[in-house]
Protein backbone atom coordinates (compact mmCIF):
# COMPACT_ATOMS: atom_id res chain seq x y z
CA UNK A 1 0.00 0.00 0.00
CA UNK A 2 3.06 2.18 0.73
CA UNK A 3 3.19 2.25 -3.08
CA UNK A 4 0.58 4.26 -3.12
CA UNK A 5 1.08 6.99 -0.96
CA UNK A 6 2.11 10.21 -2.96
CA UNK A 7 2.79 12.86 -0.46
CA UNK A 8 1.96 16.77 -1.01
CA UNK A 9 4.37 19.31 -0.52
CA UNK A 10 2.29 20.39 2.45
CA UNK A 11 0.36 17.51 4.41
CA UNK A 12 -1.43 18.84 7.30
CA UNK A 13 -4.44 17.42 9.88
CA UNK A 14 -6.93 19.63 11.82
CA UNK A 15 -8.92 17.64 14.92
CA UNK A 16 -11.31 20.04 16.16
CA UNK A 17 -13.43 19.38 19.74
CA UNK A 18 -15.69 21.46 19.98
CA UNK A 19 -17.00 22.33 23.56
CA UNK A 20 -15.15 19.14 24.99
CA UNK A 21 -15.93 19.59 28.06
CA UNK A 22 -19.87 19.88 28.03
CA UNK A 23 -21.34 15.89 28.21
CA UNK A 24 -25.25 17.81 28.18
CA UNK A 25 -25.32 17.72 24.37
CA UNK A 26 -24.96 14.88 21.94
CA UNK A 27 -21.94 14.90 19.72
CA UNK A 28 -21.81 14.94 15.70
CA UNK A 29 -18.39 14.44 13.77
CA UNK A 30 -17.51 15.66 10.19
CA UNK A 31 -14.80 13.95 8.53
CA UNK A 32 -13.35 15.53 5.43
CA UNK A 33 -10.83 18.29 3.68
CA UNK A 34 -10.29 21.65 3.76
CA UNK A 35 -14.23 22.40 2.71
CA UNK A 36 -15.36 20.61 5.79
CA UNK A 37 -13.04 23.45 7.89
CA UNK A 38 -15.06 26.01 5.51
CA UNK A 39 -18.52 24.72 6.48
CA UNK A 40 -17.88 23.58 9.97
CA UNK A 41 -18.30 27.04 11.77
CA UNK A 42 -22.21 26.72 9.71
CA UNK A 43 -23.10 23.46 10.84
CA UNK A 44 -21.63 24.58 14.45
CA UNK A 45 -24.07 27.59 14.58
CA UNK A 46 -27.34 25.87 13.00
CA UNK A 47 -26.97 22.74 15.56
CA UNK A 48 -25.72 24.87 18.82
CA UNK A 49 -28.63 23.91 20.98
CA UNK A 50 -28.95 19.86 19.90
CA UNK A 51 -25.05 19.02 19.61
CA UNK A 52 -21.78 19.64 20.02
CA UNK A 53 -19.63 19.45 16.52
CA UNK A 54 -16.18 18.03 16.12
CA UNK A 55 -13.71 17.84 12.99
CA UNK A 56 -10.95 15.49 11.51
CA UNK A 57 -9.65 17.56 8.10
CA UNK A 58 -6.71 16.71 6.99
CA UNK A 59 -4.71 16.12 3.21
CA UNK A 60 -4.67 12.67 3.97
CA UNK A 61 -5.44 10.55 0.54
CA UNK A 62 -7.70 7.58 0.87
CA UNK A 63 -4.72 4.68 0.66
CA UNK A 64 -2.66 6.71 3.84
CA UNK A 65 -3.00 4.86 6.82
CA UNK A 66 -2.41 8.14 8.62
CA UNK A 67 -5.90 8.26 7.82
CA UNK A 68 -7.34 5.44 9.75
CA UNK A 69 -4.94 6.22 12.71
CA UNK A 70 -6.29 9.75 13.21
CA UNK A 71 -9.92 8.39 12.35
CA UNK A 72 -9.52 5.65 15.13
CA UNK A 73 -7.98 8.12 17.05
CA UNK A 74 -10.39 10.79 17.01
CA UNK A 75 -13.75 7.74 17.17
CA UNK A 76 -12.13 6.72 20.72
CA UNK A 77 -11.86 10.37 22.28
CA UNK A 78 -16.26 10.71 22.39
CA UNK A 79 -19.22 8.90 21.60
CA UNK A 80 -20.97 10.12 18.02
CA UNK A 81 -24.26 10.21 17.28
CA UNK A 82 -23.62 10.65 13.92
CA UNK A 83 -20.53 10.71 11.46
CA UNK A 84 -20.69 12.50 8.27
CA UNK A 85 -17.60 11.97 6.49
CA UNK A 86 -15.77 12.62 2.73
CA UNK A 87 -12.72 11.76 1.15
CA UNK A 88 -11.99 12.48 -2.41
CA UNK A 89 -10.01 15.53 -3.38
CA UNK A 90 -6.85 14.44 -2.42
CA UNK A 91 -4.54 11.36 -3.86
CA UNK A 92 -5.97 11.93 -7.82
CA UNK A 93 -2.88 9.47 -8.66
CA UNK A 94 -5.24 6.62 -7.45
CA UNK A 95 -7.31 4.63 -9.31
CA UNK A 96 -10.98 4.39 -9.23
CA UNK A 97 -10.62 1.02 -8.47
CA UNK A 98 -8.34 1.58 -5.61
CA UNK A 99 -10.27 4.12 -4.37
CA UNK A 100 -13.71 2.36 -4.16
CA UNK A 101 -11.51 -1.16 -2.72
CA UNK A 102 -10.18 1.51 0.05
CA UNK A 103 -13.35 3.78 0.79
CA UNK A 104 -15.21 0.09 1.75
CA UNK A 105 -12.13 -0.31 3.88
CA UNK A 106 -12.98 3.17 5.63
CA UNK A 107 -16.88 2.41 6.04
CA UNK A 108 -15.89 -0.52 7.78
CA UNK A 109 -13.67 1.11 10.20
CA UNK A 110 -16.44 3.65 10.96
CA UNK A 111 -18.45 1.02 11.59
CA UNK A 112 -16.29 -0.68 13.94
CA UNK A 113 -15.15 2.21 16.08
CA UNK A 114 -18.31 4.60 15.20
CA UNK A 115 -20.17 2.91 18.55
CA UNK A 116 -22.99 2.59 16.73
CA UNK A 117 -22.95 6.07 15.25
CA UNK A 118 -25.42 6.54 11.95
CA UNK A 119 -23.63 7.47 9.09
CA UNK A 120 -23.73 9.58 5.50
CA UNK A 121 -21.18 9.64 3.27
CA UNK A 122 -20.66 13.64 1.36
CA UNK A 123 -20.01 13.36 -2.18
CA UNK A 124 -17.10 15.65 -3.09
CA UNK A 125 -17.55 19.10 -4.56
CA UNK A 126 -16.40 20.13 -7.78
CA UNK A 127 -13.09 21.52 -9.34
CA UNK A 128 -12.85 24.52 -11.39
CA UNK A 129 -10.33 25.76 -13.64
CA UNK A 130 -8.11 28.41 -11.31
CA UNK A 131 -9.51 31.83 -12.13
CA UNK A 132 -12.63 30.91 -14.00
CA UNK A 133 -15.51 29.29 -11.69
CA UNK A 134 -17.81 28.87 -14.49
CA UNK A 135 -15.85 26.30 -16.36
CA UNK A 136 -15.30 22.45 -14.71
CA UNK A 137 -11.68 21.75 -14.27
CA UNK A 138 -11.68 18.64 -17.38
CA UNK A 139 -9.34 16.21 -15.72
CA UNK A 140 -9.40 17.26 -12.11
CA UNK A 141 -13.22 17.44 -11.81
CA UNK A 142 -13.51 14.35 -14.44
CA UNK A 143 -11.68 11.74 -11.35
CA UNK A 144 -14.26 13.99 -8.90
CA UNK A 145 -17.67 12.61 -10.78
CA UNK A 146 -16.18 9.03 -11.03
CA UNK A 147 -14.79 8.81 -7.68
CA UNK A 148 -18.63 10.10 -6.65
CA UNK A 149 -20.09 7.04 -8.63
CA UNK A 150 -17.66 4.72 -7.28
CA UNK A 151 -18.45 6.32 -3.91
CA UNK A 152 -22.66 6.14 -4.89
CA UNK A 153 -22.13 2.30 -5.44
CA UNK A 154 -20.13 1.48 -1.88
CA UNK A 155 -22.81 3.42 0.46
CA UNK A 156 -25.49 1.55 -1.94
CA UNK A 157 -23.92 -1.62 -0.91
CA UNK A 158 -23.05 -0.44 2.59
CA UNK A 159 -26.86 1.02 3.47
CA UNK A 160 -25.40 4.51 3.62
CA UNK A 161 -26.92 7.24 2.94
CA UNK A 162 -25.47 10.18 0.56
CA UNK A 163 -25.69 13.47 0.81
CA UNK A 164 -24.66 15.07 -2.07
CA UNK A 165 -22.67 18.24 -1.51
CA UNK A 166 -21.45 17.99 -5.22
CA UNK A 167 -24.65 19.11 -6.84
CA UNK A 168 -25.35 22.15 -4.06
CA UNK A 169 -22.87 23.82 -5.57
CA UNK A 170 -22.12 22.63 -8.81
CA UNK A 171 -23.02 25.51 -11.46
CA UNK A 172 -22.80 28.52 -8.86
CA UNK A 173 -19.85 30.25 -9.92
CA UNK A 174 -20.46 33.36 -7.71
CA UNK A 175 -19.96 30.89 -4.39
CA UNK A 176 -16.52 30.04 -5.66
CA UNK A 177 -13.28 31.80 -4.20
CA UNK A 178 -12.05 31.28 -7.53
CA UNK A 179 -9.04 28.82 -6.62
CA UNK A 180 -10.56 26.18 -8.19
CA UNK A 181 -11.61 24.08 -4.92
CA UNK A 182 -12.78 26.40 -1.88
CA UNK A 183 -15.92 28.56 -1.44
CA UNK A 184 -16.65 32.33 0.10
CA UNK A 185 -18.12 32.61 2.99
CA UNK A 186 -21.78 32.28 1.40
CA UNK A 187 -20.87 29.27 -0.78
CA UNK A 188 -19.54 27.48 2.63
CA UNK A 189 -23.16 28.82 4.49
CA UNK A 190 -24.80 27.19 1.45
CA UNK A 191 -22.90 23.38 2.17
CA UNK A 192 -23.01 23.99 6.24
CA UNK A 193 -26.89 24.21 5.54
CA UNK A 194 -26.95 21.18 3.42
CA UNK A 195 -24.71 19.08 5.92
CA UNK A 196 -26.92 20.30 8.87
CA UNK A 197 -30.03 19.03 7.08
CA UNK A 198 -28.19 15.66 6.42
CA UNK A 199 -27.63 15.43 10.19
CA UNK A 200 -30.47 16.55 11.51
CA UNK A 201 -31.97 13.50 9.66
CA UNK A 202 -29.85 11.44 11.87
CA UNK A 203 -30.57 13.22 15.05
Amino acid sequence: MSSTIVHEKYEWSNIWWDCADDAALDRVLLIGDSISVGYTDPVIAHLKDTAHVDRLANSRGITDPALIKEITYVLGEFRYKAIHFNNGLHGFHISDELYGSQLAHLVHVLARYGQGAKIVWASSTPVTVPGEPSKLDPEKNAIVLRRNEVASAVMQDSKISIDDLYSVVVGRPELSLGDGYHYTPEGYAVLGNEVFEALARML
